[in-house]
């Protein structure tokens, strides 16, 4: 068998694996689901998988940890330091990760997301939202992913923000 070969043969594994799974699931569910509903529940697990392989999505002891705890409990300073909105978090099943990209070089969340937080806030946007739209290409960035703009150009990410989450229709 050829590795292209052998390629394909895992790939269609992985398809009816899948399609299986996901057909369990929607078993489970004793009401209609309209099909574009499923559509975003997947877009949704599917964005927050590509981001956990290029950021990480950190529990919220590994959090703590990554911004200095030495406590027995450090999940509770990443709690805190999310309540006083200077962390964005996402619900993933019954965790709450927290987005890598948020930390510093010296694992202090960057001062941005304190202002993201509050510009969402007066927008009405969740932090899930927030997390999205960071890492999603925008025109008000010339197609560039405000996540790659964080660190280095904070001010820019919070013009473009501004912008983005003003509009009304």
């Amino acid at each position: 068998m050829t590795a292209a070969h052998s390629h394909l043969v895992d790939v269609a594994q992985r398809i009816r694996e899948s399609a299986a799974a996901l057909g369990a699931a929607l078993d489970a569910v004793d009401v209609y689901i309209e099909p574009s509903v499923a559509r975003a529940v997947q877009a949704e697990r599917n964005l927050y998988d590509r981001i956990d392989a290029e950021f990480g999505l950190l529990t919220s002891t590994e959090a703590g940890r990554r911004m200095g705890s030495k406590s027995t409990a450090p999940r509770n300073l990443a709690a805190a330091v999310r309540r006083d909105k200077a962390l964005l978090a996402i619900a993933r099943g019954r965790q709450t990760l927290f987005p890598g990209f948020q930390f510093g070089a010296d694992g202090r969340p960057l001062p941005v997301i304190r202002a993201l937080r509050e510009l969402a806030d007066e927008a009405g946007w969740s932090e899930s939202a927030v997390v999205q739209w960071l890492c999603a290409p925008t025109t008000y960035l010339d197609e560039l992913r405000p996540v790659d703009l964080l660190a280095g150009q904070p001010e820019r990410v919070l013009d473009a923000a501004r912008r983005a989450w003003s509009v009304r229709w």
